[in-house]
């Protein structure tokens, strides 16, 4: 398996999806380059934007360019009429059901032109594709950048009203929200964040968007404990924090930079005690693969927490930032692809994707499971844990792609304990079945025969073979789970 930085040399071909239709042009998706004009990524990511190609675009943040999509070519066993309207129910709450749709897939033809959009074409696009607006409240509703998040906040709050503030973007998709009771705040969500982590966030990255009251006796997503600070308190709080960041950043050397464990296990005696919860929680995901001000995508802290654990482990030196180094030499190519490579349950793979303002290549280490229902060599499992816009990013193995990365399957409490979440991916041979979908495109073909995660044709185990008791599905003898259920093997 190659070093990780080693894989920068393929930074210039990964891609980010941009949605062109809001304010913040934030990624959403991954691409990478398959042909000369051609990239492939996960079809649930685009299909909404099947008749308005102008509203996305392809941003290559290593070599600074933005490319238009001309064309989408969906693989011919996707269901789009069913992933419409999973995308649009997913518009409303973060669903993993379309991204786990079968052959998951769409090829995106390219151009260097990229069009300038018509803001009259853009808002008849989104309220199209967008959900139905929450009834508006006089006094209770309006935009957080003309009032600012902390006034609204208070206003509310003051008014002593019970219910929840929901803050929603251009198509009304809810960002965050917060409950309030007799005059406080005691529930709050933001991403994956929850509470007094979710609302320094929210500051942290300056929130804005419509906000609109909404009376209710109780929140409608799942809580557990409630904030205990008082929401005055709680917001000089997130002020604070939002000072001190651009400090705490200039320490650590900038956004865009990784840190790598020194050693294997952490250290919490060493440190303060206000950082030990922090660093404990951060320490798993510190493999040089993850910039720090991604980190809070994947734990349930905020930037400030963050950042002040890396520095008091950097001070006692447990970690070590990755060096990067551009490879703007490096041309902007074509993935090599493997479908020809053996795959077996437990080889080591890396998935790619890239920052996107710095550019530099993310990668990270993982596992193969094995396949995700029997006798479908299509859809396969992984182990690596990646963020949302890491969704249609390539699975290398040897230095090959041998994959596509989709979502995260949901956890089933019925399964045995497993050591990480595990997630779906879509097996690199339907990129060919693709491309060659149509009579048009004459697409690439594999130099090599095609082989893939090898299906047992017995459950012998003397052969290489055993049998899992609960699903009785057949896995290679190696195989500590079960692809198709999950069970872990005694």
């Amino acid at each position: 398996m190659a070093n990780l930085q080693d894989l920068n040399k393929h930074a210039s071909s990964i891609g980010l999806l941009v949605d062109r239709c809001v304010k913040r042009e934030e990624p959403f998706g991954t691409v990478w380059l398959v042909d000369n004009n051609r990239v492939a990524t996960c079809a649930h990511l685009v299909v909404l934007f099947e008749e308005f190609l102008p509203g996305l675009k392809v941003r290559f943040p290593h070599i600074q360019q933005e490319w238009e999509i001309v064309d989408m070519l969906f693989h011919p066993r996707f269901d789009r009429k069913l992933a419409h309207e999973l995308a649009k129910r997913a518009l409303l709450e973060p669903v993993p059901s379309p991204a786990l749709q079968d052959h998951n897939l769409v090829i995106l033809k390219l151009s260097r032109e990229l069009s300038s959009l018509k803001q009259e074409s853009v808002t008849t696009f989104n309220k199209k594709i967008g959900i139905a607006p929450l009834p508006r409240t006089k006094g209770l509703s309006g935009e957080v950048d003309e009032l600012g998040l902390a006034i609204v906040i208070q206003t509310i709050t003051n008014s002593r009203k019970d219910g929840s503030i929901i803050i929603t973007d251009e198509r009304n998709r809810p960002i965050a929200k917060l409950f309030c009771k007799e005059g406080k705040i005691l529930y709050a969500k933001y991403g994956q964040l929850s509470n007094e982590s979710a609302v320094y966030q929210m500051f942290a990255q300056q929130l804005s968007g419509h906000f609109n009251f909404k009376a209710q006796t109780k929140p409608d997503w799942p809580v557990k404990d409630i904030i205990i600070r008082a929401t005055d308190s709680l917001i000089l709080d997130a002020h604070r924090r939002l000072d001190e960041i651009p400090k705490l950043l200039s320490q650590l050397g900038g956004t865009g930079v990784a840190y790598v464990r020194v050693f294997e296990s952490v250290n919490l005696d060493i440190l303060p005690s206000e950082t030990k919860n922090s660093a404990d929680t951060i320490w798993y995901h510190l493999d040089g693969g993850i910039s720090i001000d991604q980190l809070w995508q994947f734990v349930n802290l905020d930037d400030h927490s963050i950042y002040q654990a890396l520095i008091a482990l950097l001070d006692t030196k447990q970690i070590r930032p990755v060096s990067f180094v551009s490879n703007d030499l490096n041309p902007m190519q074509p993935l090599e692809l493997a479908p020809h490579l053996k795959l077996a349950p437990w080889d080591e793979i890396v998935s790619l994707s890239t920052h996107p303002t710095v550019g530099r290549s993310e990668a990270r280490k993982g596992n193969l499971v094995g396949l995700l229902r029997p006798n479908d060599p299509w859809h396969l499992l992984h182990n690596i844990k990646l963020p949302y816009k890491a969704a249609g990013s390539p699975l290398l193995k040897n230095d090959q792609v041998i994959g596509m990365h989709c979502g995260l399957l949901p956890l089933d409490p019925k399964l045995h304990a497993l050591p990480s979440h595990l997630n779906q991916l879509l097996w690199v041979e339907s990129i060919y079945q693709c491309l060659n979908s149509k009579g048009k495109i004459t697409g690439l073909k594999p130099s090599k025969k095609s082989v893939g995660m090898l299906i047992p044709k017995t459950d012998d185990s003397s052969s290489g073979y055993k049998k899992c008791v609960k699903c009785h599905s057949s896995m290679q003898k190696n195989a500590q789970f079960c692809g198709a259920c999950g069970r872990k093997f005694n």
